[in-house]
């Protein structure tokens, strides 16, 4: 499912960021690291960026990995999706670093945009908050509309490999336009969330619904918080319809405003699972 992971190095990465993220890798069943450094790869610079990146790999290999590592020069992001595909990743894991707001309405980043090009899942990692709980259990919280790709998602929830302890499923959803029909709603939305809890194997010790009403790119961010979660599954697209564009989305306020790391899921990637037991 998630067993081959291509992660960017920049070589401005500090040691203890990358053990942290190692570790994050290791609970989604990652067990192979493509390490990419986009730069010259011939003559004096390349045999530099060479050296730099073995060194990266040696330390990825402490924590239990098989690596390979791939310098070529480019696009960023270009590169990255490229070689990805390439290799056959099952998803690209990237930092995540924080911009002003208009650096980043002018530049851009190359997380938004790797998520934009890519058709493979895209890990955005973030350190853990100050405010998140010390507790020992690993929690996920899956937004779903209940309109589209949960098959594609509840795959990657499934899996025996994916080591979370507990699953929160969140709706975020608009109040009906009386009483009677927003009762109506509740319940539908109470049904649908039990059903997938169901389809995952999953009871009260290690799952929760929810359902809260508002916009769905503040609601998760805050459910996310309140709720310590570590990582937040979203899918691609989320439009009513499936097919809105990632630029300006909920999926990229989202991953740009939590507190904690997110998977991103596209809506038509092949996944190969093994069912929990």
């Amino acid at each position: 499912m998630l067993r081959r992971v291509l992660v960017p190095v920049g070589f401005r990465e500090k040691p203890e960021q990358l053990a942290a993220m190692c570790t994050f890798l290791k609970g989604l069943g990652t067990g192979e690291v493509v390490l990419v450094h986009v730069g010259p790869n011939t003559r004096g610079p390349g045999k530099q960026n060479q050296r730099r990146i073995a060194a990266v790999a040696d330390q990825i290999q402490t924590h239990g990995f098989s690596t390979r590592t791939v310098v070529r020069p480019g696009s960023r992001q270009m590169v990255l999706v490229a070689v990805a595909e390439e290799l056959e990743a099952d998803y690209i894991a990237m930092s995540f670093r924080k911009q002003s707001i208009l650096r980043r309405a002018i530049l851009g980043s190359t997380v938004k945009d790797v998520i934009r090009q890519s058709d493979i899942p895209v890990f955005v990692y973030k350190e853990p908050p100050r405010w998140r709980s010390r507790d020992d259990r690993f929690r996920a919280l899956y937004a779903t509309s209940l309109q589209w790709g949960d098959d594609i998602i509840l795959s990657y929830i499934r899996d025996k490999r994916f080591q979370a302890d507990e699953i929160v499923f969140l709706h975020v959803g608009s109040r009906g336009p009386d009483p009677f029909v927003e009762q109506q709603r509740r319940e539908r939305v109470d049904t649908q969330l039990q059903e997938l809890r169901r389809n995952c194997g999953l009871g009260e010790s290690d799952s929760e619904q929810l359902a809260v009403l508002g916009t769905a790119r503040r609601q998760i961010v805050k459910a996310a918080r309140r709720l310590s979660v570590d990582l937040v599954l979203l899918g691609k697209a989320d439009s009513v319809m499936g097919f809105a564009p990632v630029l300006g989305s909920t999926t990229e306020e989202v991953s740009y405003n939590v507190g904690c790391s997110v998977l991103i899921i596209p809506r038509d990637v092949e996944v190969s699972t093994e069912a929990r037991t």
